[in-house]
């Protein structure tokens, strides 16, 4: 007795597996001395976060390293004059526990970073900056995965077009021809 439906068929597919996850949640303080050429600080204007790049790396059992590099982007008032500063920056953390992980996976980092919060000291001469650090962090492995499966249906047409030639084409189309896109997938006989 074939207890599949009979347009199922069994599909060995390869995917990303999330084997585990964890999430990262700070609130560190960095401090971007003015330039020497450039007049001291009254007061910040406004802050904003750029260039985020993040990598983690699976470093032994359970274990991952991560760092995230980041521009901080200031712009800040001189009594009056606007003024733009920028400071590379970096958020590092070692031995972040994930249990799970281990050497030959691949370590995913997912982050948001924003500016929120900038404060004048030192006499104008440095600005402070809280930066907000959420990150998700993911172990991950290439699995083969048997599925019993068939194509999704043929998603509905986009917005009507009027044929301006082609006519056999259009009707192809129209009647399903093109669906299951390609490539042709070959006819398997279930066991």
């Amino acid at each position: 007795m074939n207890c599949y439906e009979p347009d199922f068929q069994r599909e060995i597919i390869y995917v990303n597996k999330v084997y585990n996850e964890c999430s990262i949640i700070d609130c560190p303080t960095y401090r971007i001395p003015i330039p020497p050429t450039f007049p001291l600080a009254v007061n910040v204007v406004d802050c904003a976060i750029t260039d985020i790049m993040a990598e983690a790396f699976i470093v032994g059992n359970d274990e991952l390293d991560l760092v995230v590099n980041f521009v901080i982007n200031v712009e800040y008032d001189s009594n009056g004059m606007s003024h733009f500063i920028q400071q590379t920056a970096q958020y590092r953390r070692r031995g972040v526990r994930l249990e799970g992980a281990i050497p030959g996976m691949n370590a995913i980092v997912l982050p948001l970073v924003r500016c929120l919060n900038c404060r004048v000291v030192d006499g104008g001469a440095v600005i402070e900056c809280d930066v907000g650090i959420y990150l998700i962090l993911k172990a991950i492995a290439l699995v083969q995965l048997e599925v019993m499966g068939r194509f999704a249906p043929e998603p509905p047409e986009c917005e009507q077009v009027s044929p301006l030639g082609c006519a056999e084409w259009f009707e192809l189309a129209e009647s399903g021809a093109f669906w299951p896109p390609f490539p042709p997938q070959p006819v398997r006989n279930s066991r």
